[in-house]
């Protein structure tokens, strides 16, 4: 992970201050180490425990788990599946019967026509007609039609549930990016307050010596120059640290306080197997590939479907009713009378066979297997960037691992010289300049150390929703 620029900053302050602090100030520090034997430690060398807030207390899990129940991404997800999965409940509605009731009133001086259930359109004298009754219709066989479109609709919403799982892993992976850039932004303040507390006793004692004419005035205002910056930074990193804050909110889907009391993340595992089994494990596990297969046979379901269009279909229709005559005349509907009623019903078998559809079944046919072409890339697209992320996060994890064997190292050999020239400087063999020279290394060191031991947490985070396991525990 990259060190921001306000630690960039800070770092440089101390590197300046250092070099520039000459003269009477090596009296000043080597006083201050005859009353504090750590003087000469590094300003960043802060306690480890998180400082005091009057934020609310925010625990890592329980970030995530706000997240998970509140974010509207994840919510909108979730409709969709529904939404989904109510088409899919919509395609088997041709498995059943559908079954219709209608009432019909009709006057005139000529029979209702055969839709009416009546034949006949022959000049009569005027008649009023009342027909009630329900109509049923079942399909019976359609060569796949109707099973291919259901197996194509709840294949979409399994990919509609994958996809939930998917934006889930996702908001999971920024609740845990926007929670340690907080961890670190808090650490950074811990590092520029130290900063500023260690320029003003050294600008209080530079001002002492100014006081006895042991020291410049030049001298005095360039570490109260050099105090100011420190402020200023400062100042920077607690501004920085509220943004960051208010991205934590963002990333938890919602509108939270200014500022929380973190607690500090427990280390993630280091998985221990290969790059190439780690590939293999994401690409079977990530959501975003099982969306995709299914998608794919979704595809495949309505290319069959399309094609069984060009079969035969096979259903049947009944109908029952009552009719009632009012105002007719003797005899003329074969004994009916007025306020004649009589019960009907009727049966029928219908085949229907397309035999040109203006080309509509072919082009339909043609577009889904182009769907189903299309859905294929898309997967082998997907897959290859799978393998690209779990490889950039998988190396970005050895690597911050390796950084901090080495910041280790810097760290001890900062140290030792750090001891090596308070010694001298102790013995007059060397200028004070040599003294805050190797203060300014641990101060570097300890902070790439920190830099790195966050990039192993980051990485290490990456990994997991790389192969898709992050998002499991939650």
């Amino acid at each position: 992970m990259h060190v921001s620029n306000s630690l960039h900053r800070t770092v440089t302050v101390l590197v300046v201050a250092g070099l520039m602090a000459q003269g009477p100030v090596g009296w000043l520090v080597s006083a201050r180490a005859q009353d504090r034997p750590d003087t000469f430690a590094s300003p960043s060398r802060v306690p480890t425990e998180m400082p005091t807030s009057k934020g609310a207390f925010l625990g890592y899990r329980t970030a995530v788990t706000i997240a998970v129940e509140q974010h509207p991404f994840l919510k909108k997800s979730q409709e969709t599946s529904w939404s989904a999965q109510a088409s899919a409940e919509q395609a088997k509605a041709r498995y059943y019967p559908q079954i219709d009731a209608y009432a019909i009133q009709t006057g005139g001086t000529i029979r209702p026509l055969s839709g009416f259930n009546i034949a006949g359109a022959q000049n009569k004298p005027t008649s009023y007609v009342q027909n009630a009754g329900l109509r049923a219709d079942q399909l019976i066989y359609d060569f796949g039609q109707t099973g291919h479109t259901v197996l194509a609709e709840r294949a979409n919403h399994e990919a509609t549930e994958k996809d939930l799982l998917t934006n889930k892993a996702l908001v999971i992976l920024r609740v845990q990016q926007a929670y340690l850039h907080c961890l670190r932004m808090t650490r950074l303040i811990q590092i520029a307050e130290a900063t500023v507390r260690e320029r003003g006793i050294l600008r209080d004692q530079i001002k002492v010596m100014y006081e006895q004419q042991l020291k410049s005035k030049l001298d005095l205002d360039f570490i109260s120059v050099e105090l100011k910056t420190s402020e200023v930074q400062f100042i920077q990193a607690k501004n920085e640290l509220r943004a960051a804050f208010a991205q934590l909110n963002h990333a938890m889907g919602v509108r939270g306080p200014e500022d929380y009391t973190l607690e500090e993340v427990a280390a993630v595992p280091t998985p221990t197997a290969t790059l190439e089994s780690l590939i293999q494990h994401g690409l079977e596990d990530r959501p975003e590939l099982m969306g995709s297969s299914n998608r794919i046979r979704a595809a495949d379901e309505h290319y069959r479907a399309a094609r069984a269009l060009n079969f035969p279909t096979i259903s049947a229709t009944g109908m029952t009713g009552v009719i009632h005559f009012s105002d007719a005349p003797t005899n003329q509907y074969a004994g009916a009378h007025d306020g004649f009623t009589q019960l009907w019903w009727g049966a029928a078998a219908v085949v229907s066979v397309p035999l040109f559809t203006g080309f509509l079944i072919e082009n339909r046919v043609a577009g889904a297997l182009q769907q189903k072409y299309k859905e294929e890339q898309r997967k082998l697209d997907l897959a290859n960037k799978v393998a690209l992320e779990i490889t950039d996060s998988y190396f970005g994890l050895q690597t911050a691992q390796q950084q901090i064997k080495v910041a280790e190292k810097e760290v001890e050999s900062a140290r030792s010289a750090l001891t090596l020239a308070k010694e001298r400087y102790r013995l007059a063999l060397s200028s004070i300049v040599e003294v805050t020279t190797a203060t300014t290394e641990l101060l570097s060191a300890e902070v790439r150390l920190a830099e790195a031991r966050y990039a192993v947490q980051a990485n290490g985070m990456a990994v997991a929703y790389a192969i898709g396991k992050g998002y499991r525990e939650f």
